[in-house]
């Protein structure tokens, strides 16, 4: 695709390469406490290469990126590392679009795994296929759900650099204790986890107070919907990933649980559940038995949640019996480091890639200043996880998960229409057949029409 084309589909919105209901990390700005940290940095003088990497996060995950920079430039003597902080608009890397388009684009840039199959489309991205052989890796140095990720399109695009492992479910046992049931004992099946529930809800008039947990408001409702998706079993792409099936019976079947939970409560409409703060999830404030949380959002619950209100448990997500197994509601999500095709610095660029994704240096500075969970398997990172109970469930839901969100050009498009037709099954205005027959329809004609103007 020419650079005028690509502008032109960043303008007409449809096509623009967005983040919105793709990922459920967050970097955060920067706060009071926190103004030491650096966001970007300038390379080390007197190097023969220089690469740029543009810096999307805020906080400590964009300052972690600064270190690992500093570090990589300690470990060798040719090459200097420029990091730009570039962050989101809204949800969107316009800089990066912007600078992808007038063929000026820096050497790296971070992607979700949703997102690469887009720019691959485009032509913007150089594939990393033969470099990742050449350099001894392949399926083994990386675990399942990964090497899928990387893997499905014609070549791999990008590496990842921090998995979010989608969602291990954490209880209150706070809440279990009051509500009567054993507080060491968490669910494991869907069964379990609406028995428990049922026990946990309590409502002040018509205004729930207690729940057991919000099915539908895990991270946003598309991914709400993947979660309990795969935890029926269901499928949301093809065998060859070349078309959407929302339709499938098990997703089907698993919106129409979600229905049915929130009709049982009263509605969705009727929660009266406060947060403690804006900085910690829902379940902080102990009005919420059981919920999926991120390792930021859980860290930040651990460390500062009120003790006489949550204490946490924490496991794989329940999965429904003969339609799912144990572990099949994990999905993975995260983001990737990509190198521009129109990089005038490939070499060197890849060579920093390797070492922030597949070196033991690399991965521990990630680890230690972001607690970034990374894909590659081999990393001594994934002990660390091991050995942090309050951590240890995202590397189990790491090595175990098999599945992923959609990898496809559209994929934004299709958590878009899952977002608007779950929310409408949901608050009773469609029904879940409808709803993802809609669904389907949407983002296979987008789709097409993508294939059509790329082929």
């Amino acid at each position: 695709m020419s650079r005028r084309a690509f502008l032109a589909a960043i303008a007409a919105g449809g096509a623009a390469i967005g983040l919105a209901g793709c990922t459920v990390i967050s970097g955060g700005a920067v706060a009071a406490d926190q103004q030491g940290l650096r966001l970007s940095k300038d390379p080390a003088p007197g190097r023969t290469h220089v690469v740029e990497m543009y810096n999307i996060w805020g906080g400590t995950l964009g300052n972690a990126w600064v270190e690992l920079a500093d570090l990589y430039e300690k470990s060798q003597s040719h090459t200097g590392v420029r990091v730009t902080y570039a962050p989101l608009s809204g949800n969107t890397q316009i800089r990066l679009q912007t600078a992808i388009a007038a063929g000026t684009p820096p050497d790296l840039a971070f992607c979700t795994p949703e997102e690469y199959p887009q720019f691959a489309g485009y032509g913007v991205v150089e594939p990393l296929g033969s470099r990742i052989t050449a350099a001894g890796l392949g399926e083994a140095n990386f675990a399942p759900a990964v090497w899928k990720q990387m893997t499905a399109t014609d070549d791999i695009y990008a590496m990842p650099v921090l998995v979010d492992v989608n969602f291990p479910m954490f209880w209150n046992k706070k809440v279990f204790g009051s509500a009567g049931l054993d507080p060491e004992a968490p669910p494991k099946t869907i069964d379990e986890l609406e028995r428990y529930s049922d026990k946990i809800l309590q409502k002040r008039g018509n205004q729930v107070t207690r729940i057991g947990t919000v099915p539908w408001d895990y991270y946003g409702f598309s991914n709400s919907m993947f979660t309990f998706g795969f935890a029926f079993g269901g499928k949301f792409m093809s065998d060859d990933n070349m078309e959407a099936t929302p339709d499938d019976p098990n997703i089907v079947q698993a919106l129409q649980w979600m229905v049915d939970y929130a009709r049982k409560v009263g509605g969705a409409s009727h929660l009266a559940l406060t947060s403690p703060s804006q900085t910690l999830p829902p379940i902080a404030s102990g009005n919420i038995g059981m919920a999926p949380m991120t390792t930021t959002d859980a860290q930040n619950v651990y460390r500062s949640g009120d003790k006489a209100k949550v204490e946490l448990g924490a496991t794989l997500f329940p999965y429904a019996e003969g339609l799912g197994s144990p572990g099949s509601a994990t999905w993975l999500g995260g983001y990737d480091l990509f190198i521009p095709k129109a990089s005038k610095e490939r070499d060197a660029a890849w060579d920093f890639l390797q070492f922030a994704t597949v070196s033991d240096a690399g991965t521990q500075s990630n680890f230690k200043y972001g607690t970034l969970l990374p894909g590659w398997s081999d990393s001594p990172v994934l002990e660390e996880f091991q050995e942090d109970p309050k951590i240890a469930v995202y590397r189990e839901g790491l090595l175990t998960a098999k599945n992923i969100r959609p990898t496809i050009p559209v994929a934004s498009t299709y958590a878009t229409a899952l977002d608007i037709q779950v929310s409408s099954a949901i608050y009773g205005q469609i029904t879940p057949e409808r709803a993802l027959a809609k669904v389907k329809t949407t983002v296979n004609n987008a789709f097409a029409e993508f294939r059509k103007e790329n082929s």
